[in-house]
């Protein structure tokens, strides 16, 4: 081989014994037990994300070794969080993220933040519905910005501080309106207070408005999501309709911080096939969930972008100083 083409083919060579299939493979991953920690107790939204995921792992053999799933709860996610961040390098940690995982660092001194943990992906997108009366006025979100800019609004949502408040502010932000937030003990509070006409319009999760949609009492103007859901697609976006926002709370999976990238891109290899199953379909479905996914790094800018509006609303609102 010619000096010439002996140099253009050393990159090319180094290049392919450096890819980071090679790699995962000399890393021998995974040979130990993965130990999946859920930060909240049995039931809930979070542990049953959770179980989802590790059945499907469990069920097509996608990790080929035991699997330990803890429930550690407390303090709102911050106890079983800070567990899996304090493994920190350990390639046989992982948990489900939530809004919490955002929401808790912002509102307690926890010592942990989204940045300590290794993003592998966002496999769900738990957006939120701004919805009306079937017999409103309100055809569009543009119907309700024109109104509410010469006319006082009420919006309502479950908590004085959650995502639904986070949704209505920035929905405000963005058209130039102000509205008066009416919070409810819990979604079936929240529903009552529109079927009641108590308030102009609510801002749901999909799960809590979906049966009053079918029935026809209910009407959902914009989705928050920036696309439009896997599960609503004739929903419209806030985005598409000249409200530049979206917003919903990250159903992921992390790991602890400092983890070798090659373990980190296995494990978005493997969870690209775990969102492929009819299993992980089946429970986008049941429980309302978006399926459009990110990936790596890229969830997070997504993690980045969605803790700064949530910041920056709560600090609007008196929550956080």
């Amino acid at each position: 081989m010619s000096l010439l083409k002996t140099l253009v083919a050393a990159p090319v060579l180094a290049t392919i014994l450096i890819s980071p299939v090679s790699l995962a493979k000399d890393l021998d991953y995974p040979t130990k037990r993965l130990n999946y920690t859920i930060a909240f107790g049995p039931g809930g939204g979070n542990d049953l994300m959770s179980r989802t995921v590790v059945d499907i792992l469990k069920k097509y053999d996608y990790y080929d070794n035991t699997i330990r799933v803890d429930n550690i709860a407390g303090g709102s996610g911050a106890v079983g969080f800070n567990f899996v961040a304090q493994k920190k390098g350990n390639p046989y940690h992982l948990t489900s993220t939530s809004g919490n995982f955002l929401g808790t660092p912002l509102v307690s001194n926890t010592g942990w933040t989204y940045e300590d943990f290794t993003p592998i992906g966002l496999l769900a997108q738990d957006a939120m519905f701004i919805v009306v009366r079937a017999d409103s006025q309100f055809e569009t979100a543009q119907d309700f910005v024109e109104y509410a800019k010469s006319n006082r609004v009420t919006v309502g949502g479950t908590g004085a501080a959650g995502p639904e408040r986070v949704v209505a502010s920035l929905f405000a932000e963005a058209g130039g309106f102000s509205y008066d937030y009416v919070p409810s003990q819990d979604g079936g509070g929240m529903v009552t207070s529109l079927t009641s006409k108590s308030v102009d319009a609510i801002v749901a999760n999909p799960s809590e408005v979906s049966g009053q949609i079918k029935a026809g009492n209910f009407r959902p103007l914009a989705y928050s999501e920036a696309q439009r859901s896997t599960v609503y697609t004739e929903v419209p976006t806030f985005k598409e309709q000249g409200y530049d926002f979206a917003f919903s709370l990250p159903r992921g999976v992390v790991m602890p911080g400092g983890v070798d990238e090659n373990v980190q891109q296995w494990w978005v290899d493997t969870m690209k096939k775990v969102v492929q199953t009819q299993e992980w379909k089946d429970y986008l479905n049941t429980n309302s969930l978006s399926g459009n996914t990110v990936w790596g790094e890229d969830f997070a800018k997504n993690l980045a972008a969605t803790n700064a509006d949530f910041k920056r609303v709560l600090t609007q609102i008196g929550a956080i100083k």
